[in-house]
């Protein structure tokens, strides 16, 4: 396995004021780096582990034994700013329409590559969504898509919201705070109008992943909502966000996947679920992970480094049990340098992201 050396842990933590609804909401700031983090005493397996009934189909991809050899010709110099300046923005491909039938799920990242900004609907602190005001977010996404677009004839750009909907934080007993229902739905029916995508992040801390899930579960069946989860916070009995990194078992992956397979059933579309890693201890239990003929899911390279260690550690994951689709994601403002550049990121990368995070 690949092990990654130096490990350095930065976390910062902000109390922000909501940009558009008037409540506090305590956040904090995720890791910001790729790096082997020491191995804490292994958490048992749960007790019970129910069997969960069984998809009608699979979707993996065969892991290979070896990873391969890796020598990527990186861009010397990279000049990309944090974040882009607004231009003009041409019109991006149009979507192409979805004829839903259900009980016949069909296929979606086959048909479509997510170029997504990361952050709390809530304000800023989080990443780049929150830090203004959503009209110019917008703007900047459907510019940052458009540079996806010539690189992807395969697939339609689709600009997409990746929200955090429970904030992990320092408060006992659970460990994360939950965005405002109200906020969040506003955010996705102005999505919805606008021709944008959604991603719904759970940062569950020691809550009950099920239990937060299950509060925005009625977005999923939106065909252009889609469901994150970051291991880095999910936290056992004693574990405290910002001080070790979390642990989130198949078990409860798998369970997540049931639910989103018999929505994908219901109308007639294939249920997209993101799940963040940099490091092992995140999924420690990879090869659990079961296949859902309605679900596709994205192992998302996340955590900050050079090019070289994140192109590593995207290539390992790539080769790994649970891999069906690949996703990135990049720190243009709080890490990464050289920040790699659309061209680079879908001739460097392989297979080439479905998709790509900016936080």
């Amino acid at each position: 396995m690949l092990l990654l050396s130096g490990a350095v842990i930065l976390f910062a933590y902000q109390n922000r004021r909501a940009t558009w609804a008037e409540r506090p909401l305590p956040t904090l700031m995720p890791t910001l780096a790729l790096a082997q983090v020491e191995r804490t005493p292994a958490m048992p397996l749960p007790a019970t582990n129910t069997p969960l009934p069984p998809a009608t189909a699979t979707m993996g991809v065969t892991a290979t034994a070896v990873p391969p050899t890796l020598t990527p010709t990186l861009t010397p110099t990279l000049t990309e700013t944090a974040v882009p300046t607004i231009t003009a923005t041409p019109d991006l491909y149009p979507t192409p329409a979805l004829t839903l039938v259900p009980g016949s799920p069909q296929g979606y990242l086959d048909k479509f590559r997510l170029v997504a900004f990361y952050g709390s609907p809530t304000g800023p602190g989080l990443g780049i969504l929150g830090n203004q005001p959503r009209a110019e977010t917008l703007a900047l996404l459907r510019q940052r898509a458009l540079e996806y677009q010539a690189l992807s004839p395969e697939r339609p750009i689709l600009p997409t919201y990746h929200l955090i909907i429970s904030v992990a934080n320092l408060t006992p007993p659970y460990y994360y705070a939950n965005v405002d229902l109200d906020l969040i739905e506003e955010w996705v029916a102005d999505a919805t109008a606008t021709g944008v995508a959604v991603i719904l992040d759970i940062q569950p801390g020691q809550g009950d992943v099920l239990f937060i899930y299950k509060r925005i579960r009625h977005l999923l069946y939106n065909p252009h909502v889609h469901l994150a989860i970051d291991p880095e916070f999910s936290m056992a009995e004693g574990q405290v966000p910002g001080q070790t990194v979390g642990t989130l078992y198949a078990s409860t992956i798998n369970a997540l996947q049931q639910d989103l397979h018999d929505i994908g059933y219901e109308i007639g579309l294939n249920r997209v679920l993101i799940v963040h890693q940099f490091a092992e201890i995140m999924l420690p239990d990879k090869e659990n992970i079961e296949d859902y003929a309605y679900v596709e899911l994205v192992i998302d390279g996340d955590g900050v480094g050079s090019p070289e260690a994140k192109i590593r550690n995207y290539t390992q994951y790539a080769q790994e049990p649970a891999f069906e689709y690949g996703g990135f994601k990049l720190f243009p403002i709080d890490g990464d340098y050289p920040v790699l550049t659309p061209p680079e990121v879908m001739s460097l990368l392989t297979p080439s992201p479905v998709i790509i995070i900016y936080q």
